[in-house]
């Protein structure tokens, strides 16, 4: 992991458990994917990112409710 970490230029202490929660925030956030098949994709239960990525859903949740013709 060390060597991967060096020659992607990541920062030094780079480890893998960030690589994951990066890749979860971005298919949450970035990519809006629904957080069942995030937790499919990570092989984790939904419990585990509601409760540890809730947060980005709440984002998601304004912007969509600002967005609503009412």
């Amino acid at each position: 992991m060390k060597q991967a970490a060096r020659d992607a230029g990541l920062p030094e202490g780079t480890v893998a458990y960030a690589l994951r929660h990066s890749a979860i925030t971005d298919l949450i956030a970035l990519h809006r994917l629904d957080t069942m098949t995030v937790a499919q994709l990570a092989g984790t239960s939904l419990l585990m990112i509601e409760k540890n990525y809730g947060h980005l859903l709440r984002e998601h949740a304004r912007s969509a409710l600002a967005g609503l013709v009412l």
